[in-house]
């Protein structure tokens, strides 16, 4: 039977902004135009949440059969993990936040394997992330991530899910991918 391997690194940012704060007076000026005056304001906020223990880990997915993988769209080797932060009092929501970088597919929203010198990688095999009610996290869409209830100042954790997702039919070998994220007080 052949197998698939997986590790996902998870490199952490520390911390995120709320918002930011722009006043830009922008005027439009021509002899034949009235003048326009357009104004932004917004609101900058220092809070942050701190993440409780390191914020890189590197969590290992099961081996699965390439069986299990047979077709487009097919999804395998769930693992489940925690993100903890501790926030201030004033924070009643947060936002882990998986920004989109090298590793991610822009089209499916997943994390692509990354080559490994010396090793056999997988092939037609993504890594998906998904919320806690296990519905699908498209990495750098905010709205496919949720807001985390922060009921107290006591550590909060954030729980997930990754698993192996099929672009066709997989082939053995292993697979190696990471994402970094953020914590956002919206």
């Amino acid at each position: 039977m052949n197998h698939i391997e997986k590790y996902l690194r998870i490199a952490g940012l520390i911390l995120g902004v709320v918002a930011g704060m722009l006043a830009v007076p922008a005027t439009t000026s021509a002899q034949s135009l009235p003048s326009v005056r357009l104004n932004f304001t917004g609101n900058y906020v220092a809070t942050t949440c701190q993440l409780i223990g390191s914020p890189d880990m590197t969590e290992t997915l099961p081996r699965v059969s390439t069986q299990s993988l047979a077709a487009p769209g097919a999804v395998a080797g769930e693992k489940d993990f925690t993100i903890t932060m501790q926030c201030p009092s004033d924070v009643t929501g947060a936002r882990v936040y998986f920004e989109s970088g090298p590793a991610t597919d822009p089209q499916t929203g997943n994390l692509t394997p990354q080559s490994i010198s010396g090793v056999t990688s997988a092939s037609n095999v993504q890594i998906r992330l998904a919320n806690s009610d296990g519905t699908p996290i498209k990495v750098g869409d905010r709205s496919t991530m949720r807001v985390i209830p922060i009921t107290s100042t006591d550590p909060t954790p954030a729980r997930f899910f990754a698993s192996y997702y099929a672009t066709g039919r997989a082939t053995a070998g292993r697979v190696s991918t990471f994402v970094t994220y953020v914590v956002e007080v919206p």
